[in-house]
């Protein structure tokens, strides 16, 4: 993990992450990662947290949750190897038989974000692995609550879907209002490191930003970067009001039940910026 950087170095020792502002907006930045210490969280029965990660103290009213299977299955574990972009320690999820979920909920954002992680999947084969953000409103919705995406969600924005088979290349989805739509030329391996970045944009006219030449984000489209390159196309919202901010964010995975080996991930050096 990188050296962080704080509004004042009486915090720096307190916090795994940090919020910046732009010059530009003061739209918020919020880099965040997982500290230096490694633990394990695996309740049996399932159960959530919203202490065990590192807190983003500059906030208070930020929560970042995770929740365990219902059934005890899969675990959260802070580790410093199984990807190379770990520096420190890094998250890994073990999927259970439900979601097992972290998310990141009252952001102080609008309709305009900037997503981006560090995320390998290992060579399970079965199960599926699930990006999202969108509006967090009330303890019972995806980012806030246990369950994962149904048809009938309307909290979300950006939708983003990895299944697993028993081939190395992993199927890839985003989800289109109410719908997960194969994307084409999309090309993510098991047991492979990516930089994922998410543009974002729920607001009412379409935004300019520049990466590698001068883009256009459309309003109520987003834009992928895998590696450092576009997935050909825009992507359309997943059913969220037009407008509504994007306060909430979440990663999950499940694992079929009766499979003898649960689907892993890992995740760090996580950066949601209120910016494009």
């Amino acid at each position: 993990m990188k050296k962080l950087l704080v509004l004042t170095t009486a915090l720096s020792a307190l916090t795994f992450s940090t919020i910046t502002f732009s010059a530009r907006s003061q739209a918020p930045v919020i880099n965040y990662d997982f500290g230096d210490k490694e633990a394990t969280f695996n309740p049996n029965p399932g159960a959530s947290s919203t202490s065990f990660l590192p807190k983003i103290v500059l906030n208070k009213a930020i929560k970042v949750r995770i929740r365990t299977a219902s059934d005890g299955t899969g675990a959260f574990n802070l580790v410093k190897s199984g990807a190379s972009f770990i520096k420190g320690a890094g998250l890994e999820i073990v999927a259970g038989t439900s979601t097992s979920k972290f998310s990141i909920y009252n952001l102080n954002l609008e309709g305009i974000v900037k997503t981006s992680f560090n995320l390998k999947i290992d060579e399970a084969v079965a199960g599926q692995w699930v990006f999202a953000n969108g509006s967090a409103d009330n303890s019972d919705d995806l980012f806030q609550g246990n369950g994962g995406i149904k048809e009938t969600s309307t909290e979300i924005f950006t939708g983003l879907r990895w299944n697993l088979s028993a081939a190395n290349a992993i199927n890839f989805y985003t989800r289109t209002g109410a719908k997960w739509t194969s994307v084409k030329g999309a090309s993510f391996l098991k047991n492979t490191d990516y930089l994922i970045e998410v543009y974002s944009n729920n607001s009412a006219e379409a935004r300019k930003y520049t990466k590698e030449g001068e883009q256009t984000l459309n309003a109520g489209t987003y834009h992928i970067w895998v590696n450092g390159k576009r997935l050909a196309g825009e992507f359309t919202g997943g059913g969220l009001a037009p407008s509504k901010g994007l306060n909430g964010f979440v990663f999950y995975g499940v694992t079929p039940k009766g499979n003898e080996t649960m689907a892993k991930a890992w995740l760090d050096n996580l950066e949601i910026n209120g910016n494009l």
